[in-house]
């Protein structure tokens, strides 16, 4: 909008460099020093705009220091009042806008490994290391780095959605059951239990979901009852 204002007014002599301070501006009116900048969201902002030149001006940004990198399309703006102007947004908001949410905001990805077992009480340990699943990567696992964090990610064995994430997040921990919790099948499947209890899927979901899992994955999930908890609640 703000683009479409200026070039009805100006017309020819928006020029590059005005564009670039329509674009930075924009950036400092709509983000804080703890909200990860993505290059995409401004592809969005600015669809008039070609993509091509939106990145070399992030590239100016990061040069001149009015922009921090953070990942590959992914910045911030420099807290000024930290050590070096580094910036302070939180690793876990850039995992969720990057891995766990689509352009709309929709679920997309979800935490798993040991510490989505920690969240269920199943486990006192942590890990350094995050464990995604999400819709928005290839279907070949990798390891990367954001921040010094390393991050394992991986292609979901069924699209997510808003509904289905936490029934794979349960079958992932069924599958790596004994490894990820220290608690053994029968006392775990209470907490297990209650995070499914607002799942909203019928029987025909649930068995399409689970068929695409591992046979022990399979069994631990219907030795604990799990398609009664989801479709009785």
């Amino acid at each position: 909008m703000w683009y479409s204002l200026l070039e009805e007014k100006c017309g020819d002599n928006l020029n590059k460099q005005t564009k670039k301070n329509i674009i930075y501006d924009y950036i400092q009116d709509n983000y804080d020093k703890k909200t990860p900048l993505f290059v995409k969201e401004i592809y969005n902002a600015f669809p008039e705009v070609s993509q091509g030149t939106i990145r070399s001006l992030f590239k100016r940004f990061y040069e001149s220091g009015k922009i921090k990198k953070i990942d590959r399309g992914v910045y911030a703006l420099p807290n000024k009042e930290s050590v070096l102007g580094k910036t302070t947004v939180w690793i876990t908001d850039v995992i969720e806008n990057k891995y766990l949410k689509d352009d709309k905001g929709n679920i997309a990805g979800y935490n798993s490994g040991i510490n989505f077992s920690n969240l269920l009480g199943l486990t006192t340990q942590t890990a350094s290391v995050y464990t995604i699943y999400s819709n928005n990567v290839s279907n070949k696992k990798r390891t990367t780095k954001l921040k010094n964090n390393r991050i394992i990610i991986n292609a979901p064995r069924v699209k997510i959605t808003d509904k289905n994430y936490k029934l794979l997040q349960v079958l992932d921990l069924l599958n790596n059951f004994k490894k990820y919790s220290e608690y053994d099948l029968k006392k775990a499947s209470d907490k297990i239990l209650k995070y499914l209890k607002d799942v909203n899927l019928d029987n025909d979901e649930i068995e399409n979901i689970v068929s695409k899992y591992p046979l022990k994955a399979q069994v631990n999930f219907y030795k604990i009852g799990g398609t009664n908890a989801i479709t009785q609640t």
